[in-house]
């Protein structure tokens, strides 16, 4: 009951701190855990080091291709209308794509200045499609949610575990869980997120931030998904899905911009210039509330994922912030990363079929680059979401019916069945 109470003290303080939105609370959650357990203060601290030693004595991206991510989004709702309908879901895995893989439409209003740092991260999300059981799933669960105080909170974690009125994790290290919620009785905190730790010394079995359960991301249910109906004023101008887009990025090792402190505190990262204070949902584009020496002088670069502009004037990761993501998934959370298992390509002539143009807009072509390899069924289109989108019996498939984004081409031949992936644009 006492860590109740606490707990109702720090949100009260971030509501009077926040006016309307306070927007995340991953760095609250970090102060509070580290002031009970200083082993885990310093583990994130430490990791957080590592990942700005590794961007700033690498120039590049640790290796190449792109990463594909499984995610579980478990809907755990008090009342009918929380329980959000699957094309919501869909809507925001299509936002997480977009953005990570600099497809989103509004990369035109990247400014000048920052243009030559925008990146691609190519990072890209999926539902998964094989439960921890090894059973099909559309990777959504769905629980009535019991919570003892009546609503769920950052600092007691209770959406992510059955025994306190929420729902168990899957595997962690093998899934990205994203929890959706009524968080906190509306005080303005949008979501949260659990940054990727190293080993933590002399640690006592069951303290609460070790528990490998806690690791994901937990989101406010009116904010989760594309234009979401529920997310009213003032939740109106943050309703593109790019809270979610906000704290994946502190899952996979991204701080906010401005270091969650003035021009003397730094987010680890060159390339994304110093600012002393977030930009609290407005999109102001004079904002320039620090001086960089040596320069160039650059504003603040509130159309960061990483900072609190509004949803709409957010469009861009930068070089540095995507090389240590990149750098996360290949050593803190090496296990989390793959093809999906029904898109994985078995057969042994995987090298031997081509697909051309990637990106492509209206068809791509489909080669065989060996006389001894068929294609023997028609070629099957399937969407990030596992479904089929359309099927040709021609090597020459038009594509111009499809939205823009992530698809696979299922290839069958004599000799197996291929998997490429290509981006429709």
């Amino acid at each position: 009951m006492k860590h109740f109470f606490t707990s109702l003290f720090l949100l009260a303080g971030l509501a009077l701190n926040a006016q309307t939105i306070q927007r995340c609370a991953t760095h609250d959650v970090y102060l509070h855990n580290a002031a009970q357990y200083p082993a885990y203060g310093e583990a994130v601290q430490n990791t957080y080091q590592a990942i700005s030693n590794w961007v700033a004595n690498n120039g590049g991206q640790k290796s190449g291709g792109v990463y594909q991510i499984p995610v579980v989004v478990h809907v755990v709702y008090l009342t009918p209308d929380q329980d959000l309908p699957d094309s919501l879901i869909y809507s925001q895995i299509a936002v997480l794509n977009e953005d990570y893989r600099r497809m989103n439409a509004d990369t035109i209003n990247t400014r000048a200045e920052f243009l030559p740092v925008a990146a691609d991260a190519e990072i890209e999300f999926y539902l998964a499609t094989t439960d921890p059981d090894g059973n099909p799933t559309n990777g959504i669960t769905r629980t009535a949610g019991t919570p003892s105080f009546g609503t769920y909170t950052p600092f007691d974690d209770n959406v992510k575990f059955d025994s306190l009125g929420g729902k168990n994790a899957w595997p962690t290290n093998k899934y990205l869980n994203i929890w959706v919620c009524d968080l906190v009785f509306g005080f303005g905190i949008l979501g949260y997120a659990y940054p990727p730790i190293g080993n933590v010394p002399n640690w006592n079995i069951g303290d609460a931030p070790a528990d490998p359960g806690k690791q994901g991301v937990v989101i406010h249910y009116p904010v989760f998904g594309r234009n979401n109906p529920l997310a009213v004023s003032p939740l109106d101008i943050v309703n593109r899905g790019r809270t979610v887009t906000h704290e994946v990025g502190h899952f996979l090792g991204l701080r906010h911009i401005w270091g969650d402190g003035d021009c003397s505190m730094d987010d680890g990262i060159a390339d994304t210039p110093p600012a002393a204070s977030d930009a609290q949902q407005i999109c102001d584009w004079t904002k320039n509330t620090c001086t960089e020496s040596p320069g160039p002088e650059l504003p603040d670069n509130i159309e960061n994922y990483m900072d609190y502009a509004a949803d709409s004037c957010m469009n861009m990761f930068t070089q540095g912030q995507v090389n240590a993501m990149r750098y996360v998934l290949e050593d803190f959370r090496q296990e989390l990363v793959g093809l999906p298992v029904s898109l994985q390509s078995t057969s042994v002539v995987a090298g031997l079929i081509g697909l051309f143009p990637n990106p492509a807009k209206d068809y791509i072509q489909i080669t065989t680059l060996s006389a001894d390899v068929e294609i023997t069924q028609p070629i099957t289109i399937v969407d990030v979401h596992g479904r089929t989108c359309l099927t040709s019996v021609s090597k020459s498939v038009d594509i111009s019916s499809l939205s823009e984004g992530m698809y696979w081409a299922r290839i069958k031949t004599n000799r197996g069945e291929v998997i490429r992936k290509f981006i429709k644009i």
